[in-house]
Protein backbone atom coordinates (compact mmCIF):
# COMPACT_ATOMS: atom_id res chain seq x y z
CA UNK A 1 0.00 0.00 0.00
CA UNK A 2 1.44 3.31 -1.41
CA UNK A 3 0.88 6.65 0.40
CA UNK A 4 0.29 8.42 -2.76
CA UNK A 5 -3.15 6.42 -3.09
CA UNK A 6 -4.77 6.10 0.08
CA UNK A 7 -7.98 7.55 -0.71
CA UNK A 8 -8.80 5.14 -3.49
CA UNK A 9 -7.60 2.19 -0.71
CA UNK A 10 -9.60 3.92 1.91
CA UNK A 11 -12.84 3.11 -0.85
CA UNK A 12 -12.03 -0.24 -1.23
CA UNK A 13 -11.52 -0.26 2.37
CA UNK A 14 -15.23 0.65 3.63
CA UNK A 15 -16.43 -1.27 0.07
CA UNK A 16 -15.08 -4.53 1.36
CA UNK A 17 -15.96 -3.96 5.09
CA UNK A 18 -19.10 -2.84 4.69
CA UNK A 19 -19.81 -6.18 2.64
CA UNK A 20 -18.26 -8.25 5.69
CA UNK A 21 -20.83 -6.35 8.52
CA UNK A 22 -23.64 -7.41 6.10
CA UNK A 23 -22.16 -10.88 6.43
CA UNK A 24 -21.42 -11.14 9.78
CA UNK A 25 -17.87 -11.24 8.93
CA UNK A 26 -14.55 -9.50 10.01
CA UNK A 27 -14.30 -9.23 13.64
CA UNK A 28 -11.05 -8.39 15.18
CA UNK A 29 -11.04 -10.26 18.55
CA UNK A 30 -8.10 -8.38 19.69
CA UNK A 31 -9.96 -4.73 19.98
CA UNK A 32 -13.03 -3.79 21.25
CA UNK A 33 -15.03 -3.59 18.13
CA UNK A 34 -18.88 -3.66 18.23
CA UNK A 35 -20.59 -5.48 14.83
CA UNK A 36 -23.11 -2.72 14.77
CA UNK A 37 -21.49 1.01 15.69
CA UNK A 38 -24.19 4.06 15.68
CA UNK A 39 -20.67 6.24 16.38
CA UNK A 40 -17.28 5.50 16.94
CA UNK A 41 -15.81 6.95 20.11
CA UNK A 42 -12.03 8.14 19.73
CA UNK A 43 -9.94 10.16 22.42
CA UNK A 44 -7.74 12.30 21.05
CA UNK A 45 -4.84 13.15 23.19
CA UNK A 46 -3.00 16.35 22.45
CA UNK A 47 -0.15 18.07 23.22
CA UNK A 48 -0.41 21.72 22.56
CA UNK A 49 -4.27 22.53 21.39
CA UNK A 50 -5.84 21.29 18.18
CA UNK A 51 -4.04 22.08 14.81
CA UNK A 52 -5.29 21.68 11.10
CA UNK A 53 -3.81 17.82 11.42
CA UNK A 54 -7.08 17.09 13.70
CA UNK A 55 -9.30 19.35 11.48
CA UNK A 56 -7.67 16.82 8.47
CA UNK A 57 -8.31 13.57 10.90
CA UNK A 58 -11.66 14.67 11.55
CA UNK A 59 -12.99 16.23 8.03
CA UNK A 60 -11.00 13.34 6.51
CA UNK A 61 -13.45 10.38 8.23
CA UNK A 62 -16.69 12.70 8.18
CA UNK A 63 -16.25 13.05 4.51
CA UNK A 64 -16.07 9.36 4.08
CA UNK A 65 -19.16 8.74 6.52
CA UNK A 66 -17.99 7.85 9.38
CA UNK A 67 -19.95 9.28 12.47
CA UNK A 68 -17.10 9.98 15.57
CA UNK A 69 -17.99 10.81 19.03
CA UNK A 70 -14.03 12.61 20.02
CA UNK A 71 -12.75 12.73 23.71
CA UNK A 72 -10.44 15.32 23.64
CA UNK A 73 -7.41 15.41 26.02
CA UNK A 74 -4.58 17.80 26.15
CA UNK A 75 -1.58 17.19 28.40
CA UNK A 76 -0.35 20.93 27.20
CA UNK A 77 3.44 19.65 27.15
CA UNK A 78 3.39 18.23 30.83
CA UNK A 79 3.66 14.57 30.76
CA UNK A 80 2.73 14.48 34.39
CA UNK A 81 -0.90 14.49 32.90
CA UNK A 82 -0.21 11.53 31.26
CA UNK A 83 -0.99 8.91 33.58
CA UNK A 84 -4.60 10.36 34.37
CA UNK A 85 -5.18 10.28 30.89
CA UNK A 86 -3.93 6.96 30.26
CA UNK A 87 -6.59 5.27 33.25
CA UNK A 88 -9.36 7.29 31.47
CA UNK A 89 -8.85 5.42 28.50
CA UNK A 90 -8.62 2.08 30.26
CA UNK A 91 -11.48 2.76 31.91
CA UNK A 92 -13.66 4.47 28.91
CA UNK A 93 -12.05 1.96 26.09
CA UNK A 94 -12.85 4.14 23.65
CA UNK A 95 -12.44 2.41 19.84
CA UNK A 96 -8.87 4.20 19.30
CA UNK A 97 -6.85 6.32 20.54
CA UNK A 98 -5.58 8.86 18.56
CA UNK A 99 -2.03 10.54 19.95
CA UNK A 100 -0.24 13.75 19.00
CA UNK A 101 3.39 13.68 19.24
CA UNK A 102 6.38 11.70 20.53
CA UNK A 103 6.55 12.50 24.48
CA UNK A 104 2.22 11.36 24.14
CA UNK A 105 2.88 8.59 22.36
CA UNK A 106 5.39 7.06 24.24
CA UNK A 107 3.29 8.04 27.74
CA UNK A 108 0.22 6.05 26.53
CA UNK A 109 2.00 3.11 24.87
CA UNK A 110 5.48 2.78 26.40
CA UNK A 111 8.49 1.85 24.44
CA UNK A 112 7.91 -1.66 22.48
CA UNK A 113 10.31 -3.76 24.51
CA UNK A 114 8.92 -2.85 28.33
CA UNK A 115 5.48 -1.74 27.87
CA UNK A 116 3.40 -2.27 31.09
CA UNK A 117 -0.07 -3.25 30.83
CA UNK A 118 -0.95 -1.75 34.06
CA UNK A 119 0.80 1.65 33.11
CA UNK A 120 0.23 2.13 29.26
CA UNK A 121 -2.51 1.31 26.64
CA UNK A 122 -1.71 -2.04 25.22
CA UNK A 123 -5.20 -3.71 24.50
CA UNK A 124 -6.92 -0.63 22.41
CA UNK A 125 -5.93 0.80 18.99
CA UNK A 126 -3.37 3.15 18.96
CA UNK A 127 -2.51 5.46 15.86
CA UNK A 128 -0.08 8.55 16.41
CA UNK A 129 1.42 11.64 14.62
CA UNK A 130 3.53 13.72 14.79
CA UNK A 131 6.33 11.57 15.72
CA UNK A 132 9.49 11.84 13.57
CA UNK A 133 11.41 9.08 14.46
CA UNK A 134 8.76 6.11 15.98
CA UNK A 135 11.61 3.31 15.83
CA UNK A 136 14.17 5.28 17.43
CA UNK A 137 11.78 6.48 20.40
CA UNK A 138 11.11 2.70 21.07
CA UNK A 139 6.96 3.26 19.91
CA UNK A 140 7.82 0.40 17.01
CA UNK A 141 10.35 -2.24 16.65
CA UNK A 142 9.50 -1.79 12.76
CA UNK A 143 7.90 0.71 10.55
CA UNK A 144 7.03 -1.90 7.89
CA UNK A 145 5.33 -4.43 10.62
CA UNK A 146 4.69 -2.48 13.98
CA UNK A 147 3.86 -5.70 15.85
CA UNK A 148 1.69 -4.28 18.57
CA UNK A 149 -1.78 -2.10 18.89
CA UNK A 150 0.02 0.55 17.65
CA UNK A 151 0.52 2.41 14.02
CA UNK A 152 1.06 6.12 12.63
CA UNK A 153 2.17 8.60 10.40
CA UNK A 154 5.66 10.64 10.60
CA UNK A 155 5.90 13.83 9.81
CA UNK A 156 9.16 15.02 8.39
CA UNK A 157 11.28 14.40 5.26
CA UNK A 158 14.63 12.11 6.08
CA UNK A 159 17.34 13.95 7.33
CA UNK A 160 19.00 13.66 4.45
CA UNK A 161 16.59 15.01 2.49
CA UNK A 162 16.82 18.04 4.48
CA UNK A 163 20.07 18.67 4.08
CA UNK A 164 19.99 18.64 0.91
CA UNK A 165 17.37 21.20 0.23
CA UNK A 166 19.45 23.28 2.54
CA UNK A 167 22.29 23.10 0.48
CA UNK A 168 20.32 23.88 -2.78
CA UNK A 169 19.25 26.70 -1.43
CA UNK A 170 22.82 27.85 -0.79
CA UNK A 171 26.20 25.77 -0.07
CA UNK A 172 26.93 25.94 3.63
CA UNK A 173 29.93 24.34 5.75
CA UNK A 174 28.08 24.88 9.28
CA UNK A 175 25.00 25.11 10.76
CA UNK A 176 23.12 25.56 14.20
CA UNK A 177 20.67 23.86 16.30
CA UNK A 178 18.80 25.39 19.83
CA UNK A 179 16.90 22.57 20.95
CA UNK A 180 15.67 21.26 24.22
CA UNK A 181 17.51 18.27 25.57
CA UNK A 182 14.66 16.82 27.27
CA UNK A 183 12.63 16.01 24.28
CA UNK A 184 13.57 12.70 22.66
CA UNK A 185 12.03 14.20 20.03
CA UNK A 186 15.01 16.82 19.84
CA UNK A 187 17.16 14.47 21.25
CA UNK A 188 17.51 11.97 18.23
CA UNK A 189 16.99 14.18 15.54
CA UNK A 190 20.33 15.75 16.73
CA UNK A 191 22.35 12.45 16.43
CA UNK A 192 20.78 12.33 12.96
CA UNK A 193 21.56 15.34 11.83
CA UNK A 194 25.69 14.80 13.35
CA UNK A 195 25.81 11.47 11.67
CA UNK A 196 24.46 12.74 8.15
CA UNK A 197 26.63 16.36 8.03
CA UNK A 198 29.65 13.75 9.48
CA UNK A 199 29.55 12.25 6.45
CA UNK A 200 29.27 15.55 4.07
CA UNK A 201 32.13 16.95 5.99
CA UNK A 202 30.06 19.82 7.49
CA UNK A 203 29.82 20.69 11.20
CA UNK A 204 26.66 21.00 13.29
CA UNK A 205 26.94 23.56 15.94
CA UNK A 206 24.74 22.29 19.33
CA UNK A 207 23.34 24.51 21.77
CA UNK A 208 21.19 22.76 24.05
CA UNK A 209 18.74 25.07 26.31
CA UNK A 210 19.44 25.28 29.85
CA UNK A 211 17.02 23.74 32.30
CA UNK A 212 15.80 25.12 35.80
CA UNK A 213 15.91 23.41 38.82
CA UNK A 214 13.03 21.19 37.88
CA UNK A 215 14.71 20.16 34.34
CA UNK A 216 12.55 22.02 32.37
CA UNK A 217 14.16 24.38 29.17
CA UNK A 218 14.10 27.85 29.91
CA UNK A 219 12.15 29.86 28.06
CA UNK A 220 14.13 33.03 28.63
CA UNK A 221 17.19 31.72 27.77
CA UNK A 222 16.48 30.78 24.51
CA UNK A 223 17.63 34.45 22.62
CA UNK A 224 21.27 33.97 24.08
CA UNK A 225 21.35 30.08 23.08
CA UNK A 226 20.82 31.65 19.53
CA UNK A 227 23.29 34.35 20.24
CA UNK A 228 25.31 31.83 21.00
CA UNK A 229 25.12 29.77 17.49
CA UNK A 230 25.58 32.89 15.55
CA UNK A 231 28.94 33.91 17.26
CA UNK A 232 29.96 30.28 16.82
CA UNK A 233 29.68 30.79 13.18
CA UNK A 234 26.91 28.88 12.13
CA UNK A 235 25.20 30.32 8.63
CA UNK A 236 21.75 28.69 8.53
CA UNK A 237 19.66 27.71 11.98
CA UNK A 238 17.83 24.73 12.07
CA UNK A 239 14.52 24.15 13.86
CA UNK A 240 13.38 20.60 13.86
CA UNK A 241 10.65 19.30 15.08
CA UNK A 242 10.69 20.11 18.52
CA UNK A 243 7.47 21.30 20.33
CA UNK A 244 9.41 23.96 22.70
CA UNK A 245 11.63 25.65 20.03
CA UNK A 246 9.08 25.37 16.99
CA UNK A 247 5.90 25.50 18.56
CA UNK A 248 5.73 27.07 22.05
CA UNK A 249 8.68 29.68 20.94
CA UNK A 250 8.44 29.64 17.36
CA UNK A 251 7.70 33.47 17.64
CA UNK A 252 10.88 34.47 19.62
CA UNK A 253 13.25 32.25 17.53
CA UNK A 254 12.13 33.19 14.47
CA UNK A 255 12.14 37.18 15.33
CA UNK A 256 15.82 36.75 16.89
CA UNK A 257 17.61 34.56 14.15
CA UNK A 258 16.25 37.55 11.82
CA UNK A 259 17.66 39.87 13.87
CA UNK A 260 21.02 37.95 14.20
CA UNK A 261 20.92 38.40 10.21
CA UNK A 262 20.10 34.30 10.71
CA UNK A 263 18.89 31.77 7.81
CA UNK A 264 16.24 29.72 8.96
CA UNK A 265 15.00 26.39 7.59
CA UNK A 266 12.36 24.44 9.43
CA UNK A 267 11.53 20.52 9.32
CA UNK A 268 7.94 21.88 9.93
CA UNK A 269 5.89 24.62 8.02
CA UNK A 270 4.02 26.17 11.16
CA UNK A 271 6.96 28.44 12.12
CA UNK A 272 7.56 29.57 8.42
CA UNK A 273 4.06 30.21 7.76
CA UNK A 274 2.94 32.61 11.27
CA UNK A 275 6.10 33.76 11.82
CA UNK A 276 9.53 34.60 10.21
CA UNK A 277 11.17 31.61 9.50
CA UNK A 278 12.69 31.56 6.18
CA UNK A 279 12.67 28.07 4.68
CA UNK A 280 10.72 24.71 5.26
CA UNK A 281 10.71 21.34 3.80
CA UNK A 282 7.46 20.06 4.67
CA UNK A 283 4.08 18.57 4.71
CA UNK A 284 0.85 20.31 5.40
CA UNK A 285 -0.39 19.17 8.47
CA UNK A 286 -4.05 19.22 7.29
CA UNK A 287 -2.82 16.35 4.57
CA UNK A 288 -0.64 14.39 7.29
CA UNK A 289 -3.66 14.42 9.65
CA UNK A 290 -5.73 12.75 6.79
CA UNK A 291 -3.68 10.28 5.95
CA UNK A 292 -3.59 9.55 9.90
CA UNK A 293 -6.93 9.43 9.66
CA UNK A 294 -6.64 6.89 6.50
CA UNK A 295 -4.81 4.64 9.21
CA UNK A 296 -7.40 5.03 11.95
CA UNK A 297 -9.81 3.54 9.16
CA UNK A 298 -8.08 0.61 8.30
CA UNK A 299 -8.39 0.12 11.81
CA UNK A 300 -12.27 1.01 12.35
CA UNK A 301 -13.91 0.21 9.11
CA UNK A 302 -11.59 -3.25 7.67
CA UNK A 303 -11.25 -3.98 11.13
CA UNK A 304 -7.11 -3.90 10.47
CA UNK A 305 -4.88 -5.07 13.03
CA UNK A 306 -2.53 -2.30 13.74
CA UNK A 307 0.23 -4.45 14.38
CA UNK A 308 -0.03 -5.20 10.57
CA UNK A 309 -0.38 -1.61 9.20
CA UNK A 310 2.81 -0.02 8.33
CA UNK A 311 4.09 3.56 10.17
CA UNK A 312 4.76 5.79 6.81
CA UNK A 313 5.37 9.47 6.00
CA UNK A 314 3.24 11.10 2.84
CA UNK A 315 6.08 10.89 -0.08
CA UNK A 316 4.80 14.62 -1.16
CA UNK A 317 6.63 17.41 0.37
CA UNK A 318 6.99 21.28 -0.37
CA UNK A 319 9.49 23.75 -0.31
CA UNK A 320 8.29 26.66 1.40
CA UNK A 321 9.81 29.76 1.32
CA UNK A 322 9.11 32.81 3.60
CA UNK A 323 10.05 35.75 0.53
CA UNK A 324 9.28 38.45 3.16
CA UNK A 325 12.08 37.06 5.49
CA UNK A 326 14.39 36.27 2.53
CA UNK A 327 14.13 40.08 1.59
CA UNK A 328 14.77 41.62 4.76
CA UNK A 329 18.13 38.62 5.43
CA UNK A 330 19.20 39.63 1.65
CA UNK A 331 19.53 35.88 1.03
CA UNK A 332 18.35 35.08 -1.88
CA UNK A 333 17.17 31.22 -3.01
CA UNK A 334 18.10 30.04 -6.84
CA UNK A 335 15.68 30.70 -9.49
CA UNK A 336 15.73 26.95 -9.86
CA UNK A 337 14.27 26.09 -6.17
CA UNK A 338 11.94 29.38 -6.98
CA UNK A 339 10.66 27.06 -9.98
CA UNK A 340 8.81 24.60 -7.74
CA UNK A 341 8.60 26.25 -3.97
CA UNK A 342 5.81 27.61 -2.21
CA UNK A 343 6.55 31.33 -2.29
CA UNK A 344 4.46 33.14 1.40
CA UNK A 345 4.51 36.77 1.68
CA UNK A 346 3.91 37.95 4.93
Amino acid sequence: MTTMRFEDEFRGIRRRSLLGLAAGGLMLPAFPLAAAVSAFRITMVLGRGESDNERGFKDYLARHGLKVDYIIRDTGGDPARLPAIVEEIKDTRPDLVYSFGTPQTRGIVGPYDDADPRRHVTDIPVVFTFVAAPVDAKIVPDLGRPGRNVTGTIHIAPIAVQLNTILAYRPIRRMGIVYNPQERNSVLTVEGLRAEMALRGLELVEEPVPLNDRGEPVAAAVPDALARVAARGAEVLYIGPDTFIAFHNRFVVAAEALRLRLPTFSATELIVRTDKAMLALASSAYGIGRFTAFKAAQILIDRTDPADIPVETLKRFSVIINMATVRALEYYPPIGLLNFAEIIES
